[in-house]
């Protein structure tokens, strides 16, 4: 019996010519901006709007690591911001990142190993189909 083996062929993966194809805002704006950009990305991550990424097996985790790494990002420049005095403790950038951001990083965290568990997993499944197909 002859296995046959699918191989990935450019149709069928996407990938940019970027690092990550998921677009994020850049730099700091108003709390109130920043606020608006979290609840955007979290309504891509709980379901309620969809994914900028079309891939059943990729699209949690990349999605959840790129606004992960925006939002360390905005806590970066907040850091940055703080050591040279233009943000000072109480102010509303500084309870932003204490508060709002810091439960935004937890979340896409969390679906980041979300998305990882579950590529696992497909990798598994698939492992045992090609066993159970020789």
């Amino acid at each position: 019996m002859s296995v046959r083996i699918r191989r990935s062929t450019p149709k069928d993966v996407q990938f940019g010519k970027t690092l990550s194809s998921v677009g994020v805002e850049m730099g700091l704006d108003s709390v109130e901006h920043l606020w608006a950009e979290l609840q955007g990305y979290v309504d891509i991550l709980l379901g309620r709007e969809p994914s900028p990424i079309d891939s059943p097996y990729l699209a949690m985790m990349e999605v959840a690591t790129a606004y992960y790494a925006r939002a360390q990002e905005m806590d970066m420049r907040i850091h940055a911001a703080e050591r040279e005095g233009l943000v000072h403790r109480g102010s509303p950038l500084y309870k932003f990142r204490t508060g709002e951001l810091k439960a935004f990083i937890e979340l896409a965290r969390k679906c980041a190993d979300l998305g990882s568990r579950r590529l696992t997993q497909e990798a598994l499944l698939a492992d045992a189909r090609r066993a159970d197909s020789i």
